[in-house]
Order: structure tokens, then C-alpha cells, then sequence
């Protein structure tokens, strides 16, 4: 079964297109994956969302027939419930129940359907309480930042605000971030989340770049050789850090601070979602899918795994 079909769903004579291109297109959140290439006409999305990924739309649908729940994962996240055919067919996206540092833990549907993700959907993933992670986070820092600057490299949109969060309120300190990371960052502060950061191309950056410092730059922007560079530009230590729920089983050997702080639901959550929405019929997609369907099977659920 192919996932590009069952995102196509018809309400009212409209097909709304479940984060894929589509003359109506739901947009789950903000992350460049389900935003970037996708053409947009009109669109389903929260107002978050819609100002985090910037992208161009005609307007917004509204239907009856559809209701949008927190999701979790990141600001303006949310699920999708659709109305249809004497039922309801719920479409989670990327989710988290367990509560962020900047969001609250996603709402659990009942549902006839459900199409659920999978990204951590093997036993082997279990995330520690972020609480735990957080004091973790303040122990490695502190213990660094006597000795050298500390960079962490992580996704700007969603995952750079929670580390922001960690590092204000665990550790007592106030991160030096790169461009894309403040825009996102300032979008949080709007919709009420108080985060404290400095641009790195503000005159207060230029002081703080004197002493030892924390920064946060865009994941995309680490190469290996990065850690060199600054070294010799700063003539002292460069520590770099990595938060991502990958960190449970995959060691790093480019990271210095490898914790495992995920914005997804563990394979626990994962079931505990399931058990809760009681499906008549559960569709299973990302990575394990084909494991975490067959995990449902046994627990008596009617689950496929979508491609």
C-alpha cells in the first residue's frame, strides 16, 4: 500500500492532500520535509506553522468536516481528523505525547482509521524523561564551557528552541545563535514562549564572543573541519553537541555531548497512542514501519504498513 494514496482524502468534493502537493494541502508543521517542494494553493495549517515555514499560499481552507489537534513536536504542530463516511480518519504526522520544554504533548484521537508515523517505531528506542536529559545537557555543558566554547548543531526550526529552553532555565545561560536560528526563535517568543538568545551578528555577541560561549547553529551548517576552524580563530577548545533521539543506539565519534532528546513519540508512545485511539484500521508509515504494524498485529489491531 503506498502512502501517497491513503494522503489523498475526499471531503465534500475536495481532496486534501496530507503533507504532499496538492491543490488543498494540509501542512503538519514547519519542518522543511513536509514543507519544502510541495505545491501550495490552499492550505490546512495552523498559524504557526504557516509563519515558521514561510510558505506562499492562496488562502486557508476551513471545513466542518475537519479538525486540527496538537500534535506536539514542535510549535504550531498538529493532526489531522477528518470526517468521513460515518467515521472519523485521523492522520498524526511527526508527534510527541510526552511534553516538550517549548510544547505540550500531543491530544490522542479516537479513530476508525489511522495513519500513524513511525520514525522510532522499534523497541530498541526508549527516550529518557527530557527532565533527566535536561540535567544531563547542564552537567556536560558546565564541565566544558571552563575549558572552551560549546556548539551545539541541531534542526533551527523546533529543536534549536527547545535546546534555548534547556539552556536558559537548566543551565542558567544564554546561547549565541546564528541567523536562521533567531528568526524561528523570534516567531516562539511571539506566540508567547520565552526564550533568551543572542543573534551572533548583534554588538552583544561581539561581547559575549570574548569569553567562553554556548552557540547553536543549524544542523546543516556542521562539516567536521568546523571544529578546527574555530579553534584556531578562538585559540582555545571547541566542544560540539548533538541532541537527537538517533543518539539512543547510534555513538558519535564527531560529537562531543551526544544526548538523546527527540521530538518524536518512542516506540512506547508509539503504542500507548494506539491503545488509546482504539482503531478499527491502523496504517503504519516511516521507518520500522513494517516491525511496528506487526508489533499492533499481535496486540490484535488490524495494522498494514504503508510505503
Amino acid at each position: 500500500m503506498n502512502f501517497k494514496d491513503l494522503a489523498r482524502v475526499e471531503i465534500g468534493g475536495r481532496t486534501i492532500c496530507l503533507d504532499t502537493s496538492g491543490d488543498v494541502s494540509y501542512i503538519s508543521h514547519a519542518h522543511s520535509d513536509h514543507v519544502s517542494g510541495k505545491r501550495k494553493g490552499e492550505v490546512v495549517a495552523s498559524e504557526p506553522t504557516l509563519s515558521i515555514s514561510g510558505v506562499s499560499y492562496s488562502s486557508r481552507l476551513v471545513h466542518e468536516s475537519i479538525r486540527l489537534h496538537k500534535a506536539g513536536h514542535m510549535l504550531g504542530a498538529t493532526q489531522i481528523e477528518i470526517i468521513r463516511d460515518g467515521g472519523n480518519f485521523v492522520y498524526t504526522g511527526d508527534f510527541s505525547i510526552a511534553d516538550g520544554f517549548t510544547y505540550k504533548g500531543a491530544d490522542i484521537i479516537e479513530a476508525d482509521e489511522l495513519l500513524i508515523e513511525s520514525t522510532y517505531g522499534s523497541p530498541e528506542y526508549h527516550f529518557p524523561k527530557k527532565e533527566d536529559i535536561a540535567e544531563q545537557l547542564r552537567r556536560e555543558v558546565l564541565s566544558r564551557l571552563k575549558y572552551g566554547n560549546v556548539i551545539f548543531a541541531v534542526y533551527a526550526k523546533g529543536k534549536s528552541q527547545e535546546l534555548i529552553k534547556m539552556l536558559n532555565e537548566f543551565c542558567g545561560i544564554t546561547p549565541i545563535v546564528g541567523p536562521e536560528v533567531a528568526h524561528v526563535s523570534e516567531i516562539y517568543v511571539r506566540h508567547g514562549q520565552h526564550l533568551s538568545f543572542v543573534g551572533s551578528h548583534s554588538e552583544d555577541a561581539s561581547d559575549m564572543f570574548r569569553d567562553n560561549f554556548v552557540g547553536i547553529i543549524p544542523k546543516s551548517q556542521f562539516r567536521p573541519e568546523l571544529r578546527m576552524r574555530l579553534m584556531q580563530h578562538y585559540r582555545k577548545p571547541c566542544y560540539f553537541g548533538s541532541l537527537s533521539g538517533w543518539n539512543v543506539k547510534f555513538a558519535s565519534d564527531v560529537y562531543d555531548i551526544a544526548l538523546p532528546l527527540s521530538d518524536h513519540a518512542d516506540f512506547n508512545d508509539l503504542v500507548e497512542y494506539v491503545d488509546h485511539s482504539s482503531p478499527k484500521k491502523v496504517y503504519v508509515f516511516g521507518a520500522f514501519a513494517e516491525g511496528l504494524a506487526g508489533a499492533l498485529r499481535l496486540r490484535g489491531y488490524n495494522s498494514v504498513a504503508v510505503r
